[in-house]
């Protein structure tokens, strides 16, 4: 079911995905020893059409799914939807002198004596580099999604102390950011990494791996292990995700809603919460993927400051990236349809960010292509951002 509604996800979205891989990958993990899964994702075609959904034309309904067939179907869909988060494309085939094939799940596994990962999350920072195994760096894929164990060490337990995504494949890198490094020469060696976004900072409530099941799809979570990556378990993944007690939605709103079918999932997710969790997720969004993009795209210049003709670079980060806010200029906490679209997001140096809240500030015509803002009493016309 996972493995439709991912490659499904992909047709919507029109990203590519190899439809004989995910066969090859099925037939040798979860249906192992049938021949063929075409009738299977038929019959879901199927109850997806009569549940008025999309579905994957390679896959035609078929006509003579039973009731009972569809009642288990539907419930499943369902059940999946409503579960916890699942990677965005399926995991690829099976490698035959593989102990541990690729799952989509993986074990980001840390030495506090090499990489100081408790002190990296306390800063708030919400994108990494991290190292991949040499030999898992043709299995790591954008959207995958894994969680960051900080081994034993100095007194305290192995902790599970984040849940992430892959935000970009694997390649042969430096990191630019050597200030948690043991030994900076660590960061400046040419290794494989991939980046990564935590869509939950565990680090006030770290899950100990002591108080896991002693079961095998928890083995090497629980094992010290010296490599950087592992394959994990959905089960394992499902159960921590519970542990940690984080709102799905939360996550969805923190993974990379890089298209209008992602934004118009979270939107439709989004529209009938309380307004406690509403805040939650409103504050996730704000530091969410989109932003980065329209952030990237501008420069990370202050847009208010090019107005004003002021210097649009407040300050360098240690990476030496320049700083800048991302802006909604309509709130994202009303998490109205388009709310959460690139039109709406507006470059901003952190002294602008809050004038634009607290001071004279004003939004005088939202216009398809710019917004007219009166600005300590001048008006500007400031240009929207449209992605490609």
């Amino acid at each position: 079911m996972i493995a439709y509604l991912q490659m499904l996800r992909a047709e919507i979205n029109h990203q590519p995905y190899n439809k004989s891989e995910v066969r090859r990958a099925l037939l040798a993990g979860p249906l192992k020893g049938r021949t063929t899964s075409e009738q299977r994702m038929q019959n879901i075609s199927a109850v997806l059409e009569q549940m008025k959904r999309p579905w994957i034309p390679g896959y035609k309904p078929l006509g003579n799914i039973g009731r009972s067939s569809k009642i288990r179907l539907e419930a499943a869909i369902r059940r999946v939807e409503d579960g916890t988060p699942f990677p965005r494309l399926p995991p690829p085939a099976p490698k035959p002198d593989r102990k541990l094939p690729a799952t989509g799940y993986w074990l980001f596994v840390c030495n506090r004596r090499r990489w100081a990962g408790e002190d990296f999350l306390r800063t708030g920072d919400n994108r990494l580099l991290y190292m991949v195994s040499d030999h898992h760096r043709t299995e790591v894929k954008p959207g995958d999604l894994g969680v960051l164990r900080i081994n034993a060490g100095s007194g305290r337990p192995a902790c599970v102390y984040a849940l992430v995504e892959v935000e970009t494949a694997p390649t042969l890198r430096t990191d630019d950011d050597e200030r948690f490094y043991a030994d900076p020469s660590d960061a400046h060696t040419l290794r494989w990494r991939s980046g990564l976004r935590l869509i939950a900072n565990l680090i006030d409530n770290p899950i100990r791996t002591d108080t896991l099941p002693d079961e095998e799809a928890f083995l090497y979570l629980k094992r010290p292990l010296m490599t950087s990556t592992i394959p994990l378990g959905r089960l394992a993944f499902d159960d921590l995700f519970r542990r940690s007690q984080v709102e799905k939605l939360e996550v969805e709103a923190a993974r990379s809603v890089d298209t209008p079918e992602d934004v118009r999932q979270l939107e439709l997710a989004s529209a009938n919460l309380d307004p406690k969790r509403r805040e939650r997720v409103s504050q996730v969004i704000e530091r969410g993927s989109i932003g980065e993009k329209v952030k990237v795209a501008r420069g990370h210049r202050c847009q208010l400051c090019e107005c004003q003709g002021q210097s649009p670079i407040a300050f360098f980060k240690a990476g030496g990236t320049p700083y800048a806010e991302a802006h909604h200029v309509r709130p994202v906490s009303l998490l109205l349809a388009g709310l959460l679209s690139p039109l709406n997001i507006m470059v901003l140096c952190p002294n602008h960010h809050r004038q634009v809240h607290y001071g004279d500030f004003e939004v005088l015509e939202e216009a398809p292509r710019f917004w007219k803002v009166r600005l300590d009493g001048e008006a500007y016309e400031v240009p929207r951002t449209e992605l490609t």
